[in-house]
């Protein structure tokens, strides 16, 4: 938002008109933030309550520490191998930071946690940089639901042996005890009902442009699969007919999606794109974050019977490693 600048005040009311209720309360809450976004924002929260609107209250937001300070939390989105990370903070009336990093694996859990102090100035310098080298900074969400993730993670290193990282206990008070319930998710605010679902998968593979997912691709060992086994299909006569390469090539794509997207990897996947929705969304892009989660659902629901390479999003994965492949390829040649 500090970035936002004179344009805060438009960015809240975007956020109030795709009912973005943790966004727009997290700018009220924040007495930092500038005062044309703030006043906005409280009047957007008002619009939201008379729609109907679940609105979280300030606690939900930032909570104080046994100290006294603020601690907030921002997130920063999974990689393609699902690796996310979440950034707590405790502000001292001072206005500097007390930070714990911590970073989370799917199906392994905490992987580290570093702590670190800083202004509020150089908290958003380390966010620029972030955001130039991944395409999206850190979003600030509720810190309930950060540290509701924290915790799940924590049960995964149970399940998978993992040892928890040195200084966990050292940030008790910022990771704080694992809430009662399950928070909201951030970006079920930015769920829309659609009758329009065909069109959004026929345009889904267009997600993968999105700096968030940019990077996703299946594992190497299914991508050194599907080339070998593209390189044995073209290589028959059949090959040699006109579009008849392109032909095999897609028809090794379709299967090896169809392979490699078993019900679990569904369910794996359809978590981190909901995950990165919440980010698509903080950066403005709203329709590409509803369509993000429409196809998020299909993909959670599509049925053991249906061909996961009918859903353009994630054919789109060993499309993408091909197309990155055969440019490899052609820049060795050309070397």
């Amino acid at each position: 938002m500090d970035e936002a600048k004179e344009r805060g005040a438009s960015l809240v009311e975007a956020w109030v008109v795709h009912e973005n209720a943790p966004a727009v309360a997290a700018i009220a809450a924040d007495d930092d933030a500038p005062a044309p976004a703030r006043k906005a924002a409280r009047r957007g929260l008002n619009v939201l309550k008379s729609r109907g609107v679940a609105v979280p209250d300030r606690r939900h937001v930032a909570v104080l520490t046994k100290t006294g300070d603020i601690a907030e939390a921002w997130f920063r989105p999974p990689d393609g191998a699902g690796t996310s990370a979440f950034t707590l903070g405790s502000r001292s009336t001072q206005g500097r930071y007390r930070l714990a990093d911590v970073i989370v694996k799917e199906g392994v859990g905490l992987v580290s946690i570093a702590a670190m102090q800083m202004s509020r100035t150089q908290l958003r310098e380390t966010f620029d940089g972030i955001a130039r080298r991944f395409g999206c900074p850190p979003v600030s969400v509720p810190i309930e639901w950060a540290r509701a993730r924290i915790a799940e993670a924590r049960r995964d290193n149970e399940k998978s042996g993992t040892p928890l990282p040195l200084g966990l206990e050292s940030h008790r008070d910022l990771l704080g005890p694992s809430p009662k319930g399950s928070p909201p998710h951030p970006a079920e605010s930015w769920r829309r009902r659609t009758t329009m679902l065909e069109q959004v998968l026929e345009r889904s593979a267009k997600l993968h442009a999105e700096p968030e997912i940019r990077s996703w691709l299946p594992d190497p060992a299914s991508i050194q699969s599907m080339l070998v086994s593209i390189g044995q299909s073209v290589r028959g006569e059949g090959a040699r007919e006109p579009g008849a390469v392109q032909t095999k090539v897609r028809e090794v794509i379709e299967k090896s999606t169809d392979t490699f997207f078993t019900g679990q990897e569904r369910a794996r996947l359809a978590q981190r794109m909901k995950d990165a929705a919440i980010s698509v969304a903080a950066r403005g892009a709203y329709d590409q974050a509803a369509d993000l989660l429409a196809t998020e659902q299909a993909v959670r629901t599509l049925s053991n019977d249906a061909a996961p390479h009918d859903v353009p999003f994630l054919r789109a994965f060993f499309e993408k490693a091909f197309g990155l492949a055969t440019a490899r390829a052609q820049a060795q040649r050309g070397a």
